[in-house]
């Protein structure tokens, strides 16, 4: 069988905020990493997965970027430099269990070996909203990472308003990948997440083992956990809370019942 590109991976997702009020959780996340040139070959090679249809485990192109039916390929050249030679898309993201998923983050790295060149990170909020920061320029701070920087400019969590820069500061290997974005503002960390886990190769043993034993660690939980550190946080921390802005920025996806997207400025 050809190797793989593509990975399931087995970690945690970590949030931390240290201001206006301290407050710390971490759980275990389990997480993949599809090489979108191979998924009809996963679709094929493995019962459990498929590719733009339902079944145990499922990703479809239309989960993604503008939402549209196009391949991730296609949607990623609205927003990435044209895909070189040596270059591939990985895309760092939790697939459909028995159809359900929720995904607040997903990052589509460009690399060639294990190096990075460009990304999106296309952020999730409970809205149903959907933004897309294309990363453009890393700086390679130490071997295997990368750090880049964009202002923020989309309503997330309601415990934060719209001020405020996202360091994105990435750490990727052969065998382990750490994807850390972090809220600056006026020169002071307000918030770090990040998500990280250790590498395991895409094989039916690998599959069923996540099918029977961790999707709680991803589609089932998500939203529940969001739910429950908002009460947290609400309730028991009485932090500030922000209204949503109407998304206006060019590289928001609307919730349905905004019907469109905005047009490019």
């Amino acid at each position: 069988m050809e190797r793989l590109n593509s990975k399931i991976y087995r970690g945690l997702v970590y949030h931390e905020r240290f201001h206006p009020t301290p407050h710390r959780f971490s759980y275990p996340a389990t997480f993949f990493a599809f090489d979108p040139e191979e998924l009809q070959t996963l679709a094929k090679q493995f019962l459990l997965f498929s590719h733009n249809r339902f079944g145990p485990i499922s990703f479809s192109d239309a989960d993604y970027l503008d939402g549209e039916a196009d391949s991730i390929a296609t949607q990623l050249e609205k927003y990435l430099p044209t895909l070189q030679t040596g270059e591939r898309n990985l895309i760092v993201t939790c697939p459909r269990f028995m159809g359900i998923a929720f995904n607040p983050v997903n990052f589509h790295l460009r690399l060639k070996d294990h190096s990075l060149s460009s990304a999106v990170a296309e952020v999730n909020n409970t809205f149903r909203d959907r933004h897309l920061y294309p990363l453009l320029e890393f700086e390679n701070t130490a071997p295997e990472k990368w750090h880049a920087r964009c202002p923020k400019q989309f309503h997330v969590s309601p415990f934060n308003n719209m001020e405020g820069e996202y360091h994105f500061n990435f750490s990727i290997s052969s065998d382990r990948l750490k994807l850390g974005v972090d809220l600056h503002r006026e020169g002071q960390c307000i918030m770090q997440t990040a998500l990280e886990g250790a590498a395991h190769p895409i094989n039916n043993a690998n599959l069923w083992k996540f099918f029977l034993l961790h999707p709680a660690d991803t589609a089932l939980n998500s939203f529940p956990r969001i739910l429950w550190q908002a009460a947290v946080l609400t309730y028991r921390k009485r932090m500030q809370i922000y209204s949503r802005p109407f998304p206006n920025h060019s590289n928001t996806i609307l919730r349905n019942e905004d019907r469109v997207r905005p047009p490019k400025v």
